[in-house]
């Protein structure tokens, strides 16, 4: 993940996982999930029976810039490729490919909005888009995308983000206070049951919000969000942390010390790459700052494009403190209450 602010706003999208009942057929398709045979004659019959090639290739086209369908079927263009055949070459270039979940979301496009200011009917769109979520998928209306749904395996990206391209996001970054001298203090048998039990609880607070452990570290996290209110889901993932992080050094801790965490939320633009290694860019570069100069320890602060968004009930929670270049940061934390 690397913060960019060049990519173009065209191509900033958004996020899938395979759980549920298998249907029957089942071939290898498109990324993140299995394509049955049903699912591919519905696809052949609704685009040929709804639309023209022309259009065909027009709605492939918002997927893959200058798609030329007789150029890649080697079909003679002055001679009008049919309908099905057409359909038929559609479904092996972008299932071969793996963007068939990306060509549905351009389908459902074109029906929501028309295609050139004429309406567009896909009469067996919705049997296609409920053989999708058999798969363990649901599509996002905010986003326009087929994004993982239930339990099951969780990919950084959703299942739906296309790597290399700009994104905008809630990024949490989580890292343990003092953790060094803990290190030396304890055995790494020892630090590894504590920090595996706080790695438990922090991966079910982060999925619970709908988000992604981008990666770990030794002694703490990089998390996303991506949906809609991705910063309010971000900011009460983190105020969850620190209530559950306060439960554990009460009741539950392994170490004769507590864990202490400093938990930061910023948001903004990034570059979605599958190696957290490379990351680098303003917008995570920023929130590594924050939390680690200016947060303490069992706090969550919030940068102030994040704190607009909270609300009236939940910007009252934060107290304003002082952070990078004189602007103000937003904190959380719990205490005992005085009587």
């Amino acid at each position: 993940m690397r913060s960019d602010d060049s990519e173009p706003a065209s191509h900033r999208e958004a996020p899938q996982s395979p759980i549920g009942r298998k249907p029957v057929g089942l071939v290898k398709g498109t990324a993140g999930m299995k394509v049955s045979a049903r699912l591919s004659g519905l696809f052949e019959n609704a685009l040929s029976q709804a639309m023209p090639v022309d259009l065909m290739q027009s709605i492939a086209r918002t997927v893959i810039p200058n798609y030329d369908i007789y150029e890649r079927s080697g079909f003679p263009s002055a001679i009008g490729m049919p309908r099905v055949d057409a359909a038929r070459h559609l479904w092996k270039d972008f299932q071969r490919e793996g963007l068939f979940l990306k060509f549905v979301e351009a389908m459902i496009h074109v029906t929501s909005e028309g295609y050139m200011g004429r309406q567009v009917r896909i009469v067996h769109l919705p049997r296609i888009i409920s053989e999708i979520e058999e798969q363990g998928f649901r599509y996002s209306p905010d986003k326009g995308v087929f994004v993982e749904a239930g339990v099951g395996a969780k990919t950084m990206g959703w299942g739906t983000l296309r790597e290399g391209r700009t994104y905008e996001f809630a990024v949490l970054r989580l890292d343990i206070a003092g953790n060094s001298a803990m290190v030396r203090r304890y055995s790494k048998g020892e630090i590894a049951e504590a920090y595996g039990r706080v790695r438990q609880m922090i991966s079910r607070q982060v999925e619970k919000r709908d988000g992604r452990v981008w990666g770990w570290e030794g002694d703490g996290c990089i998390a996303a969000f991506y949906f809609e209110d991705k910063t309010i889901q971000a900011t009460l993932c983190g105020m969850e942390i620190v209530h559950e992080l306060f439960v554990y050094n009460l009741l539950g801790r392994t170490l004769p010390e507590p864990v202490k965490a400093r938990i930061a939320v910023h948001a903004g633009p990034c570059r979605f790459l599958m190696s957290v290694k490379e990351s680098a860019g303003d917008t995570l570069r920023r929130v590594e700052i924050q939390e680690s100069r200016y947060t303490p320890a069992n706090c969550l602060t919030v940068s102030p494009g994040v704190y607009t968004d909270l609300g009236s009930k939940l910007s009252p929670l934060f107290a304003s403190i002082s952070g990078p270049d004189a602007s103000p940061l937003y904190c959380y934390a719990l205490g005992w209450e005085k009587r």
